[in-house]
């Protein structure tokens, strides 16, 4: 019995493998004994070489992609709720040591330390270093890991993206959708409050199709006298005044069409328009669209259903060549489709925008206008045409494709065009460029917090931080160039620098916004209670501070905006503004109270200018308006019956006095870690909530972040403390 007990020992002992081997005997097959130098190599005096842990080795993008959708996948399985049935011990925490082993080590190409890992800790029992430490520590411990739950963005993995439309269909809810984000918060919320799910109904939602009548079902005429009608077209004098407001609105932002071409068609065109229309169809489709906007522009009515300029636009639509077998012109053309998506994206038209833009998109492609277009053959005015076509496409690609929540049409690695030199074809390509780099930030926003960076908890802060930089680069020439406050105060705003400082906040709300949908899913019940622990750390406390400040000066702008009469109520921009900055406030209130002190002020300006919106003539506003005030209702109805929390306790966060008027210092109770002092617009508590009862007396003090304060604010952040689970173990056994 002895013997066979020992040669039973020595059998096991032969078949154990090392988790690391050296590489004569990884080539040669042979049982390496992991010493160094080992057993085979000290025998034959050979050098015994192990492959260095700091060597860098080449695997694909694939592979690691592949790692991060496994880790995010198991991180993400913690988010969820826990069983109220399962205990520490029972059958759900081996499921979940299953699923760990499963994701991480299934494969024969997973990484030699994972391999070990797993042949450590689950093939030979071997204890975890938590299960080492006494009993009352390791309790510690469970406490600590419940109050770090990984903190990742629950929008990046795709999950309820779909919810039903008014005619039944499925509709989509893209990532980073500020639509779809409207309708995830209303739709938990409301669900919580009821416990039935949100209808869809297109009387006081706000859906694609439903806010505008075309009365055009997107079918052609057979009929071309019918297609080239002329007889409906306004006179030659109200024309020069719809082209000048369409100048207007729009000259700055978009090359929608090249005024000394088109003024000199307009000419030949009015001699005789029936013959000219159907010569030049591309050119009257072009032109009737001018027309349509600018009627979109002048007019301001509630009593039609139908948009201003819809009949224009349809003819447009009607006479505009076949796209897949017309040769024309390539820069007209592409500022034809922008013209069409752009007005379908103001008579919320989404998807039709977006695939028409697509098709700009692909036409400019086929014509090479996205690269440096060097050569002899073409002709240097030609190349800065094309560059301001690319350029007015890329903005409106990228903004539409980031509002409707899908991928980018092409990535920013294959673009090279530069910017255009010359500005006599549209009124400041500065703003152009402007306009193109925040979009630029867009991109990066859309492919790292929405992506998969945002899937796993150390990478989604990360992500969250670069993007703060890079925003914090461009506001500092974003206020060099165009400035809000050019006399020291917020009268007299222009109107282009605000719909760029507009943009700019907009992409730090779209940044830091997953982090309020994390604490107000975590407080309806729709997952771990135990992420509202986040909110105790400094780094994630200055995060929402920021995201409010941003909404705060959105409505602020758009307030002064509405004071001097330059809102847009055709162009969609401002009434996107309106929705994405008062969703964070709205759910700030309900998720902390101390987040925001005066929420019922702020939102009562942004009803106002909603109202007022609706009331020149946007339809869409009503809507937006009305899934607002449901949400905000909803939620205080939670708070109000008991059903949240008021605040949570001992956050931890302590605002200190200082001397300096409307700024406070916050510091994290557990770090010390100082958050960058923020302007509190606490101070505006005494006004009246009300446009007519002087809304906007206070908003004439300067409130804008400067990008100091933005770098300061993304370098303060503290990453590294945020990791999950890895620092925790780290530290419980080294104690």
């Amino acid at each position: 019995m002895p013997h066979r007990g020992t040669a039973a020992r020595r059998s096991l002992k032969a078949t154990r493998r090392v988790s690391k081997a050296c590489r004569r005997s990884r080539d040669q097959k042979i049982r390496c004994t992991g010493s160094h130098p080992c057993d085979q190599c000290h025998k034959r005096a050979l050098k015994c070489d192990f492959d260095s842990p700091s060597e860098k080795i080449l695997v694909t993008r694939r592979y690691l992609n592949d790692l991060h959708d496994r880790l995010a996948a198991f991180q993400h399985k913690a988010n969820l709720p826990r069983s109220p049935t399962s205990t520490p011990d029972g059958p759900s925490q081996h499921a979940d040591t299953a699923i760990i082993d499963q994701h991480l080590v299934a494969e024969d190409t997973t990484l030699p330390e994972l391999q070990a890992s797993r042949s450590s800790h689950t093939r030979r029992g071997q204890r975890l270093p938590f299960q080492d430490v006494a009993p009352g520590q390791a309790a510690r411990a469970h406490v600590r890991m419940e109050a770090t739950t990984p903190l990742t963005n629950p929008l990046a993995f795709h999950i309820m993206d779909w919810v039903p439309g008014p005619t039944g269909r499925p509709v989509f809810m893209g990532t980073s959708s500020s639509w779809a984000f409207s309708r995830r918060v209303l739709g938990m919320t409301h669900e919580r409050l009821t416990g039935t799910p949100l209808s869809p109904d297109p009387e006081s939602l706000l859906f694609d199709n439903h806010v505008y009548r075309l009365n055009w079902d997107g079918t052609r005429s057979k009929n071309a006298t019918d297609i080239f009608d002329v007889s409906h077209l306004p006179s030659p004098d109200f024309v020069k005044y719809l082209i000048n407001s369409v100048k207007f609105h729009c000259g700055q932002l978009f090359y929608l069409f090249e005024e000394d071409r088109f003024m000199q068609q307009l000419e030949v065109f009015q001699r005789n328009p029936a013959e000219q229309a159907q010569a030049s169809p591309l050119w009257f489709a072009h032109y009737l669209l001018i027309l349509a906007f600018g009627k979109g522009f002048v007019v301001q009515s509630v009593r039609s259903q139908s948009p201003p300029g819809a009949e224009h636009f349809i003819q447009a639509m009607q006479c505009m060549p076949d796209l897949n077998l017309f040769d024309g012109d390539p820069i007209e053309m592409a500022q034809v489709l922008c013209c069409a998506a752009l007005y379908l994206q103001c008579v919320h038209r989404r998807g039709p925008a977006y695939r028409m833009i697509g098709t700009a998109l692909r036409w400019a492609l086929e014509h090479g206008m996205y690269t440096g277009m060097r050569g002899p053959y073409l002709d240097e005015a030609y190349v800065q045409r094309c560059s301001l076509v690319w350029w007015t496409v890329y903005a409106l690609e990228r903004r539409m494709s980031s509002l409707l929540g899908v991928p980018m049409g092409i990535s920013e690695e294959s673009i090279s065009a530069p910017f255009p030199s010359i500005s006599g074809q549209i009124q400041g390509v500065n703003v152009l460029e402007m306009q193109v780099v925040l979009c630029q930030i867009l991109v990066k926003v859309d492919l790292t917090v929405y992506g998969s960076e945002g899937k796993l908890d150390s990478r989604y802060l990360s992500a969250t931080q670069s993007v703060l930089r890079d925003i914090a680069k461009v506001t500092e020439q974003l206020n060099r160039s165009f400035d809000l406050y050019a006399n020291g105060e917020m009268g007299g705003i222009s109107r282009i620098s605000a719909h760029l400082h507009l943009l700019e906040h907009q992409c730090i709300i779209l940044t830091t916004r997953p982090l309020l949908y994390i604490f107000l899913q975590s407080k309806l019940g729709h997952s771990d209670p135990s992420l509202l622990d986040w909110l105790k750390s400094g780094t994630v406390h200055s995060l929402l501070h920021i995201c409010l400040e941003s909404a705060q000066q959105i409505l602020r702008i758009l307030s002064n905006l509405l004071e001097q009469g330059l809102l847009e109520t055709f162009l969609p921009f401002d009434v996107d503004a309106t929705s994405i900055s008062t969703m964070p406030l709205i759910m700030a209130a309900a998720i902390d109270p101390s987040l925001l002190s005066d929420h019922a002020l702020w939102s009562q300006r942004a009803y106002a200018i909603l109202d007022e919106m609706h009331r020149r003539g946007n339809l869409a506003a009503k809507l937006v308006g009305a899934e607002l005030r449901q949400l905000d209702t909803e939620l205080g109805q939670l708070v109000k019956g008991g059903h949240l929390p008021l605040a949570l306790p001992g956050t931890g966060m302590c605002p200190l006095p200082t001397a300096h008027e409307g700024d406070s210092v916050v510091v994290d109770a557990g770090s010390g870690a100082v958050v960058p002092p923020i302007n509190d617009p606490a101070g505006y508590a005494t006004q009246q909530p009300g446009l007519e009862l002087g809304l906007v007396d206070g908003f004439t003090q300067h409130y804008e972040l400067s990008p100091d304060q933005l770098l300061e604010l993304a370098n303060s952040l503290d990453v590294n403390s945020l990791a999950w689970p890895f620092a925790e173990f780290t530290q419980i056994a080294g104690s």
